[in-house]
């Protein structure tokens, strides 16, 4: 299979500078690599490596959309630490990104999950995801 060149990374819209982004991975090298980019894309970026230090992130700095692994470590999954969020009131919508294989284009009927995407996927698509969750969100909000 040939290489193909990555997708160029848009700046976001002004609106969204500084939104808040939660990302949690239990792979240090994904957390680094999405920490970089979305710097790099003017977000202020939280971080964490499992279920418990998410929701105590995710409690202290209010993030605006969170990017959560699909495939935490036992006993609390992506799924259910969203559970475990939606019953503390935090109210954010939800990327899930995996190493597992989805469609690239799947969505969930579930309130407040925008996608699934496999880290297969270009980042940049990862990356047009946010604004309008943002936007949306605010709106909602």
């Amino acid at each position: 299979m040939p290489f193909t060149q990555p997708k160029p990374l848009p700046q976001p819209p002004g609106e969204v500078e500084g939104a808040i982004i939660l990302v949690v991975d239990d792979e240090r090298v994904w957390r680094t690599i999405l920490e970089t980019d979305l710097r790099l894309l003017r977000y202020r970026v939280v971080s964490a490596a499992d279920a418990e230090e998410a929701l105590k992130v995710a409690e202290a700095s209010k993030p605006e959309l969170g990017i959560i692994d699909l495939m935490l470590p036992e006993p609390v999954d992506g799924h259910a630490l969203l559970e475990r969020m939606r019953e503390r009131g935090l109210e954010f919508p939800v990327i899930f990104y995996t190493a597992y294989p989805v469609g690239g284009s799947e969505q969930d009927d579930e309130e407040g999950i925008v996608r699934y995407l496999s880290k297969s996927v270009d980042r940049a698509d990862l990356y047009a995801l946010i604004p309008p969750a943002v936007i949306a969100s605010r709106s909602h909000g």
